[in-house]
């Protein structure tokens, strides 16, 4: 069993074109045919506030989100500037923040890592689809893989289908956290890199199985 344990990761800085006056300066953007689909916490959002500075139409919660909400991240679609349709993910279990790879635009839907679990919504009505446990702690990135999906959980990797159906999971020795500059986690064409906290490297193949395991000296 994989020890349950917490981890922050700090987001990244992208580059902004018209949004940078109108959106938090944390943020991902995708472009969806003539609409821009923008990606952003928001730790301050209370239900059902006057204090909020948007109201979201949709709200949607991973398991446990409504009686213990850790992460809130926030969806705005906007048409010539103007948002014409909004939803927010609520998750529990270990925090996450928007970065570069906790969301991915696949085709007409979009996939957001919000704490434990993996939401997919139908573009453009911001439909939820389907939401997902993937990972017992915390789900830090999201990559497509052909007609599937790589989730770089904290305790473990995991293969989704595009329906949300778990294909495998593959735990290290350790989280796969890293507190230097070197990636987690690196897809290759022939194979996925892991690298865990105590610095044991691992590769494994697409179907999740184990290739090469060294420790580091």
């Amino acid at each position: 069993m994989c020890k349950k344990n917490y981890f922050f990761q700090k987001p990244a800085q992208i580059q902004l074109n018209w949004a940078e006056i109108v959106l938090p300066s944390l943020m991902n953007q995708h472009q969806y045919k003539n609409l821009v689909v923008a990606v952003m916490d928001e730790p301050t959002y209370k239900f059902g506030s006057s204090d909020n500075t948007f109201s979201y139409t949709k709200h949607y919660f991973g398991d446990e989100a409504t009686e213990y909400p850790i992460s809130k991240h926030g969806i705005k679609i906007y048409q010539d500037k103007q948002v014409i349709n909004s939803c927010l993910v609520v998750g529990s279990g270990g925090a996450t923040s928007v970065h570069k790879n906790s969301s991915l635009l696949d085709d007409n839907q979009l996939l957001i890592c919000c704490c434990d679990t993996i939401f997919c919504l139908a573009l453009p009505d911001l439909q939820l689809k389907w939401k997902t446990q993937a990972d017992m702690a915390t789900c830090f990135q999201i990559f497509g893989q052909q007609d599937s999906y790589i989730i770089h959980g904290e305790l473990q990797i995991t293969k989704l289908d595009r329906d949300g159906n778990k294909q495998w999971g593959f735990c290290g020795t350790d989280i796969f956290v890293s507190m230097d500059e070197e990636e987690a986690i690196k897809i290759e064409s022939d194979g996925i890199l892991l690298t865990d906290f105590a610095k044991t490297k691992y590769k494994i193949d697409f179907d999740g199985k184990l290739v090469d395991s060294r420790c580091k000296k």
